[in-house]
């Protein structure tokens, strides 16, 4: 069949099959004496093929190779491709969330800005990275890999005095392991991480440790309420260990207002432990590793930028000093 009527019937169009036929992707089975291209069924299958291989992604060179009949390592360019493919639906799944949260927001406001489109994708894409880093993580985390981690925790929970009374939420509570030791102490114990890898180790251990008071839900500082209402489960007091330092001062100051939000008029206190400044970094960079700090991932605020951020609502804080790049804040209502 001659190129116009081997087109109609295959779908595509006459300049992309001189094109295929130029860079030698596929030539026609036959050329008359005048120079037409003839087509026959075998060019129509593989055709179908070429069609199919550029539906995956493939390059026409990397078609070319595979339809020449020449050795390739199909299996390596099948594994390239399917992560190739796997990132770019990780950016897509991204930005449909954050352009949801954007629809959101206008139908609240009936306005958005352009700056507040930009903040709401900045965040969306530092919070897709943080969700993909621990759950990579999540089955080797251990909580007390980092001393002074570990520390900041166990004071924590000596500062939350727990009682018979309370409802304390664990924002970023990651395998559970702070969460249970408090729940043998109170009403009810609430775990939030944004991993959902981190709240299936958490599972595991409730099981484990044969918690029954302990709840866990997928949300972030941004969006704590993302599954749950909050908001309606009396929640007295909130704790945060090592896990604020993945944002930014601008966002910490909003994940603390959310905080204040969710817990409403029965919030008693608010406890932080984390990375904070109380001296320069750069005079402490041997110990890096010890306090458990990443320039390249983190954003530690100073001490003082930390305490501004709960300034505006009515609690009194404390900072105790652990270590020059480690601290906790307790926030008490006044």
């Amino acid at each position: 069949m001659k190129i116009s009527e081997f087109a109609k019937r295959s779908g595509v169009t006459i300049k992309t099959l001189r094109y295929y036929d130029e860079i030698g992707l596929l030539k026609p089975s036959a050329k008359t004496e005048t120079g037409y291209r003839v087509y026959c069924d075998n060019d129509f299958i593989k055709l179908q093929q070429i069609t199919t291989l550029k539906f995956i992604g493939l390059s026409l060179d990397e078609i070319k190779q595979l339809t020449s009949g020449k050795e390739y390592n199909m299996y390596n360019m099948i594994d390239i491709q399917t992560r190739a493919l796997e990132e770019n639906k990780k950016h897509i799944e991204v930005v449909l969330t954050a352009l949801n949260k954007a629809k959101k927001k206008m139908q609240s406001n009936n306005s958005l800005k352009v700056q507040q489109l930009i903040e709401i994708i900045k965040i969306t894409n530092m919070e897709s990275i943080a969700k993909q880093r621990f759950n990579n993580a999540s089955k080797e985390y251990v909580t007390n890999s980092y001393f002074w981690r570990a520390k900041a925790a166990e004071f924590i929970n000596k500062l939350v005095e727990p009682n018979i009374d309370d409802v304390i939420l664990d924002l970023g509570c990651g395998t559970g392991k702070q969460i249970i030791e408090l729940s043998r102490k109170v009403k009810l114990a609430i775990g939030l991480d944004i991993s959902d890898g981190m709240l299936k180790e958490a599972s595991k251990n409730i099981k484990n440790d044969k918690a029954k008071n302990i709840e866990l839900y997928i949300g972030t500082f941004e969006e704590p309420n993302l599954n749950v209402d909050l908001y309606y489960k009396g929640i007295t007091k909130i704790i945060s260990n090592y896990a604020l330092h993945h944002l930014t001062t601008e966002y910490k100051k909003r994940a603390i207002a959310k905080m204040v939000s969710i817990g409403g008029a029965s919030l008693d206190r608010i406890i932080i432990g984390d990375l904070m400044f109380f001296e320069s970094p750069d005079n402490y960079q041997n110990e890096f590793s010890l306090v458990g700090y990443g320039p390249e991932v983190d954003s530690p605020s100073s001490v003082d930028e930390l305490v501004n951020c709960l300034s505006n609502f009515n609690f009194q804080t404390e900072v105790h000093k652990l270590h020059p790049l480690v601290g906790v804040i307790i926030a008490n209502r006044n």
